[in-house]
């Protein structure tokens, strides 16, 4: 019974770590400090005058150790463009005039201004960095520092980037789909509260902006999670493992649904919230279209969030506008009952198109809803016969 015990509360701990990000963390920690050591102790035998400068090497290592194996190739090939160039910069103004304060101020203006091309990224900061620790700190040995500092960073970004190559390369994929997962509970949120302002006929135009606010957020939260996870795969040995593509294909599904999903919940909270049903005196349905109109939007609400299939949705809809055919009245009831029905049929659609494979739709991933996932997508194929 106590081996049970400590037994889950390891189990917890571990999905704790993983939910939270710890685990990537601690992995990438605990490499940046082996490739920072192991950088330190190449630097210490570099033949030349580089010898002289070990210390650059774990700079270059920590450089190199980036989220991805491409993002660290690309931070460590333009840090190093980005320190040539500086020590280019600093080249130009000892030309110009000796040491001092005219000459930093040059060297730091002429920097900045080359490290503003874009396409030097991560570098640009490096150009008027290198010009500075060449002109102050190389001083007299100029020539030499300079061939040092730009050897023992090259030899530090090869280690960070060999490093990351070989010792458990990232494929964050777990990130993004995490993440997935909770901005699609919160879809699922605002559309009850949705709900719950046609039900009560009131509103917060504070709160519904702060509510967007968040969403915005999150969508491009998940943008960015997702870009990392395409991009580790890319000159990751990992990437080519079975399936890694296939997960990248639905975790890209997934949320270009997502961001579907959040279009047409912006559409309908915009005339809920702000312009339609509660606003007064402007095209507030009645008992009619409210009770209706509120069901769907809950029934879609529950899709989101993985509790029911996409049928449920289609159904809650067709009452919709089963009511909205028996109505030959109110006009503007008619108008707004109409366009919240293309923002809800525009949800369950994008849901439908996500989930042609069964782990694909944009609701939680997790484990104890595959068998209501292969369930829908037998039920679903049955049909298709």
């Amino acid at each position: 019974m106590q081996f049970q015990h400590i037994a889950g509360v390891g189990t917890r701990l571990w999905r704790w770590s993983r939910n939270s990000g710890t685990q990537p963390r601690l992995l990438h920690a605990a490499k940046a400090a082996a490739a920072a050591a192991l950088a330190w102790l190449v630097a210490r035998h570099v033949p030349g005058v580089a010898a002289e400068y070990p210390y650059y090497a774990p700079l270059g290592a920590v450089v190199a150790m980036q989220t991805t194996v491409f993002a660290g190739l690309r931070s460590g090939l333009q840090t190093l463009v980005g320190i040539a160039l500086g020590i280019a910069v600093a080249a130009f103004t000892m030309w110009v005039g000796d040491a001092g304060i005219l000459a930093v101020a040059l060297a730091v203006g002429v920097g900045v201004l080359v490290g503003g091309f874009r396409i030097l990224g991560e570098g640009s900061s490096w150009v008027s960095t290198a010009a500075l620790f060449v002109l102050l700190v190389g001083g007299a040995h100029a020539e030499g520092y300079s061939l040092g500092y730009l050897v023992q960073m090259a030899v530090g970004v090869v280690v960070g980037l060999l490093v990351n190559f070989l010792v458990f390369p990232p494929l964050h994929f777990w990130d993004a789909e995490r993440r997935i997962d909770q901005v699609n509970s919160v879809l699922a949120t605002h559309l009850d509260g949705l709900a719950d302002v046609l039900e009560q006929g009131k509103r917060d135009e504070r709160a519904w902006d702060q509510a967007q606010d968040r969403l915005d957020r999150a969508i491009a939260d998940v943008r960015g999670r997702v870009s990392i996870a395409q991009e580790s795969r890319r000159i990751n040995p990992r990437g080519a493992l079975r399936g890694s593509r296939a997960r990248l294909q639905r975790d890209g599904s997934r949320f270009r649904a997502l961001e579907r999903v959040a279009w047409y919940t912006t559409d309908l909270t915009e005339l809920v919230a702000r312009s339609g049903p509660v606003s007064a005196n402007l095209g507030r349905p009645d008992e009619a279209f409210t009770t209706p109109l509120v069901l769907a939007i809950r029934q879609v609400a529950a899709m989101i969030r993985g509790e029911h299939p996409p049928e449920e949705g289609d159904r809650a809809i067709a009452e919709l506008e089963d009511a909205l055919d028996a109505s030959h009245e109110q006009p503007s009831d008619v108008a707004v009952t109409s366009t919240a029905l293309v923002s809800l049929r525009g949800i369950v659609e994008s849901e439908r198109r996500a989930t042609q494979d069964a782990d694909t739709e944009t609701g939680p991933a997790d484990a104890p809803r595959r068998g209501l996932r292969a369930r829908w997508e037998l039920r679903g194929r049955k049909r298709g016969h």
